[in-house]
Formats: structure tokens, sequence, C-alpha cells
């Protein structure tokens, strides 16, 4: 079986942040930049937009493009001068490795994991997460996953751990759901057959592989629906997939929050589970059955009376 191969984003990661950010203002004039100046869009795309590491010199050597193509460069962009975009860039906390952030804390660590601090950036998150999916991709997302012959469950690095906790949880409500292992991709034996009543649901948070944009373009190839739950680095994996849900992931401190995301999880797969119905239903039930004749749960105490 052959993978259908293009290149993507060094590292895996595509690139849609903030509204005014680098990233997205190259990518939103990318069709009108000339030679030199693609050149240099590429550059600043393959370190993420990091302006912080550069001097305007510097950059201009790394693309191989003159000064004045610089300077031009980010005055198509909206800025005043480069000084004005790395400015921007340097206000701009920057999230993904936990290398960056920790570079970025001029506070100690134990002034900055305040616990309270912590859970209302997850609240935020959550309630952005909220406000932002349309209810019509997630009633299209249940659909896809409550059809579909088979389930193919994928996630890779920190996605794997909430990929393994949706094909729990649709493994309990639906026959022949399968969990991809952590290395996907290497064997084709784990996706042979994948047809058109087939559906993947992939976890795709920032770092991710190459594979998971191969296996969703191979999915689409063979006509399989496929349901992204990612954050808005996605951009080129996102449209790769039939339906995506984009979850609100920035950490408060070193680490992205996966917060969101669960979330989004374990209501999809309820939404799933009610739109099966009976059968969903019958199944759960088979499996507390067999929970009680292996005697394999540890069942809560009973507290002593006082």
């Amino acid at each position: 079986m052959k993978f259908i191969r293009r290149e993507y984003d060094m590292g895996g990661n595509d690139h849609e942040d903030s509204e005014d950010s680098l990233e997205k203002r190259i990518f939103g004039a990318y069709d009108i930049f000339s030679p030199a100046e693609l050149r240099l869009a590429d550059a600043l795309i393959k370190c993420h937009g990091d302006l912080a590491r550069y001097s305007a010199t510097e950059l201009a050597l790394e693309a191989s493009v003159s000064k004045a193509t610089t300077a031009r460069f980010f005055q198509k962009l909206g800025y005043t001068d480069f000084r004005h975009a790395r400015r921007q860039a340097l206000q701009s906390r920057p999230w993904g490795s936990p290398l960056e952030a920790l570079a970025e804390l001029t506070e100690p660590l134990q002034g900055r994991g305040n616990l309270g601090r912590h859970v209302a950036n997850d609240i935020h998150n959550l309630t952005q997460t909220a406000e932002e999916i349309p209810p019509q991709d997630l009633a299209r997302a249940t659909g896809i996953l409550a059809n579909a012959r088979r389930i193919l469950v994928v996630g890779f690095r920190n996605s794997h751990s909430l990929a393994s906790y949706a094909f729990m949880v649709l493994n309990s409500i639906k026959p022949d759901v399968r969990l991809l292992g952590p290395n996907g991709l290497s064997s084709p034996e784990q996706i042979v057959g994948l047809g058109k009543d087939d559906a993947i649901l992939a976890v795709g948070f920032r770092r991710r592989p190459h594979a998971l944009p191969q296996l969703l373009e191979t999915a689409g190839v063979r006509g399989a629906n496929s349901v992204l739950i990612a954050d808005s680095t996605a951009r080129k994996t996102a449209d790769l997939a039939t339906v995506t849900l984009t979850c609100k992931n920035q950490g408060a401190n070193l680490f992205d929050s996966y917060v969101s995301g669960l979330t989004i999880l374990n209501f999809l797969c309820s939404s799933v589970a009610l739109n099966i119905g009976d059968p969903a239903w019958a199944r759960l039930s088979e499996i507390e059955d067999l929970h009680d004749a292996f005697g394999d749960l540890i069942q809560p105490e009973k507290s002593e009376p006082c």
C-alpha cells in the first residue's frame, strides 16, 4: 500500500495564530510576493515567525536577499518596518516548545505556578473553545463517527494520550473501533482496507509529525471521512480533514493545556452514544456484565457508620 506524500512544514507544525500574527500575515500575502520576498517568507515560516532571534541584517543574509527587499517585505505585511514587526513579535508570548516558554519567564517559576491562575487559564480555554466551535461542525462530526462501519483513532506525541481516552470511550459504545499505535503509519497493515464506510478520529495538537497529514490525506483519497481535534496551528492539516474541531490550548506556564481537547472528546463521544441509541446501551450493558463476571474491577469501599 502506498501513502500519498507531500511536503509539510518543518517540525510537522502548521500555522495559524492570532489575527495580527506575523505568520498569518505572511500566508495572507503569499501570492503577491516577488521571488526574493518568497525566500524571505519561507525563511520566516521555517523558524515559525520567531523574529526575536534575528536582526534585520541577519534575516536578509539568511534568506539571501537585500536589506531593501527586507524593508519592502515587512511594509507589504502592514508593518512600519522590521523593528515594528520584531517589537510585536517580542510582545507576543511564544508557545509550543517548553523551552520557548521557559526563555520568556521573567519571574521565578514558583511565582508563576499559582494554581488559581492555572485553573483560570483552563477555564478561559474552555470558554473560548465552546464559543468558537460551530454547532453544525459538532453535529457533522457526531454523524460521521456514529455512522462509520469502522473507526480508526490516532494521535501522536502528547495527543496519543487523548486519542487513547477517545478509543476507550468509543470502544465501549461501538464495535470495530481501533487505536493506531504511537508510530501509527510505520505499518500499512493498520489501515489496510480503509474505505468510504470508515472514519478517522485524529487528535493533532501542536508539534504534529508528518505522519498525521499523510494519514488524513490517504483517508480522503480512499473516500473515508475524518474528524480532527486540534489547536489553531493546524492550518494545513485541518484542510485535509472532513471536519475540524479547534480547541484552545495555550498553557498558563510551560506546557500546553489539553483540557479543552479532552472536554470536546468527552462531549463528542457522548453525542455519538446518544446518536447510536439502543445498540450503544446494549453494548455498555454487556461490558458491565462481563466486568461483573470477571470481577476485575475494585469496588468502592463502603464507609463505616459514624
